[in-house]
């Protein structure tokens, strides 16, 4: 399905197009893999068959990644990476890029987003400072992490172009109004925590899917978040997770099925993010004049 300028995923044939450029619609997460044994699963990742690779400045694993990048055709390869809330002012923004690139020993980023909103940095900010390295092809495209429709309607309002929203989605938890708010404008979405930390392996409903079809709880998962028509970015540092995770194509779960996932997903807890912990609090709960100051 087209979702964007940019964007088209296919569930059936599990592949995505971005630009033209033909990728599996898997994509694989780094978090929290870090030195060597992000290098390897990274490498193990991309021998499999991967190609979208997502990292973020605040993971710390620019040089590992960049480790396993080492033979591989740049161009075949699709990178993301996220710049933390307290690097959001145009300076800050063009420092963190630079830096992204330096370590990751490569000329651009397929996708850069903010990882997660700082309402007290105007985000026509810091979407000006991301569209200037997008005409300079520094990056290719542009995204937002971690944001609700409120957040997504006033950055809409800037006018530089939005091609990724990335956000949890599991079947657990699925915020259903920013889906559909993504699909209304043309934003493809991304899926961080698919298989909910770890917490699916057991899950009764998820295995009595996987028995029918002979799948595993995250491999149903998967199939979900695609057939949603989402990008999926596991992680995992085990190599026969790794392959299991691409293996979702040879089936499709039933519009039942579907429904039944996302009755559940519906009513769902989110990761909250506390300042205790994170040294911020997210802004989940915001409202429209609350995200994002204008002065």
């Amino acid at each position: 399905m087209h979702l964007s300028d940019s964007v088209t995923l296919d569930p059936q044939s599990g592949m995505c197009q971005i630009e033209g450029m033909n990728y599996p619609i898997v994509g694989f997460g780094t978090y929290p893999l870090t030195d060597e044994v992000c290098t390897r699963s990274v490498r193990e990742a991309l021998n499999t068959g991967y190609r979208i690779i997502d990292t973020a400045t605040r993971y710390r694993n620019f040089e590992a990644i960049a480790k396993a990048l080492k033979g591989i055709d740049r161009q075949s390869v699709y990178l993301i990476s996220k710049v933390w809330p307290d690097m959001l002012q145009p300076l800050d923004v063009l420092s963190d890029l630079e830096e992204t690139l330096k370590r990751l020993q490569i000329d651009y980023l397929d996708a850069y987003l903010v990882h997660w909103p700082n309402s007290q940095v105007p985000i026509e900010k810091t979407l000006r400072a991301m569209e200037e390295l997008r005409q300079a092809k520094k990056i290719h495209h542009i995204g937002l992490s971690n944001v609700s429709v409120n957040h997504l309607k006033k950055a809409l309002e800037v006018g530089v172009p939005i091609t990724w929203v990335q956000v949890e989605m599991h079947p657990f938890f699925c915020d259903f109004e920013l889906l559909k708010f993504c699909r209304e404008k043309s934003i493809a979405l991304q899926a961080w925590s698919p298989l909910g930390r770890g917490v699916i392996c057991d899950d009764g409903l998820l295995l009595k899917i996987g028995k029918k079809y002979d799948k595993t709880p995250a491999q149903i998962a998967l199939r979900w978040i695609i057939q949603h028509l989402c990008m999926p970015l596991p992680s995992s540092k085990n190599k026969e997770h790794i392959h299991e995770n691409r293996e979702i194509t040879s089936f499709a779960l039933s519009i039942e099925e579907m429904q039944e996932i996302d009755q559940r997903a519906k009513i769902g807890k989110r990761k909250r993010l506390v300042k205790e912990k994170a040294g911020f609090t997210d802004e989940f709960d915001f409202s429209y004049e609350e995200c994002w100051n204008d002065s």
